[in-house]
């Protein structure tokens, strides 16, 4: 099934909460930096640390946040179309340089202040969601490894059929298991046979 394009725009988004945690710790401003840390018992004094752009900071962190949420809903609400038995399974790293690039930018100098920078950071996360999205690797998302999920490379047999196929499990996946799966832009979604 190829994914659609909402879910995988949520996906995308998702994957880049961190990047929007450096970009709003990026835009605080320095007189926050300077200030000093309010006692616990002297919550009246507190102050949030001052940012210079909010709106921009803020809602890049609201948007992947809740991307990142929607997302990891959707991921364990999948369920099992087909079955499949693993006759060989190998744990393999996630890619990740196309989730490096955006965070390479974020430390190139990226003042959310200003227009230009702003839109055109906007426009190359776009190329890096189309280039993704079109090369079939949206599922290759690092922070899936922080949730608990594993990406395989498995030998297996479904509807009668070898298959070397790459695969997400949220569990340890071993040779014999017996599992249901979803084919998603390319990648079967496994869950085991009790969910």
């Amino acid at each position: 099934m190829e994914m659609r394009l909402l879910p995988a725009l949520i996906l995308f988004l998702g994957s880049y909460l961190p990047l929007s945690l450096i970009l709003l710790i990026q835009d605080v401003k320095e007189s926050s930096w300077n200030a000093s840390l309010c006692k616990v018992a002297a919550w009246s004094g507190c102050q949030l640390p001052e940012l210079s752009n909010p709106g921009r900071a803020l809602g890049f962190l609201f948007i992947c946040g809740l991307s990142f949420v929607v997302f990891m809903i959707l991921m364990k609400s999948l369920s099992g179309h087909s079955s499949l038995e693993v006759v060989d399974s190998k744990s393999i790293p996630n890619d990740l340089i196309n989730y490096v690039f955006p965070y390479v930018v974020s430390f190139m100098g990226l003042d959310l202040g200003v227009n230009g920078k702003f839109f055109g950071f906007l426009l190359f996360i776009a190329l890096m969601f189309v280039i993704t999205y079109r090369s079939g690797q949206i599922l290759m998302n690092p922070l899936l490894l922080v949730a608990g999920w594993q990406l395989y490379e498995l030998n297996i047999v479904t509807e009668g059929h070898k298959r070397c196929v790459k695969a997400l499990s949220e569990e340890p996946v071993r040779n014999g298991d017996q599992l249901e799966s979803c084919l998603v832009h390319g990648i079967y979604v496994l869950h085991r046979r009790d969910k």
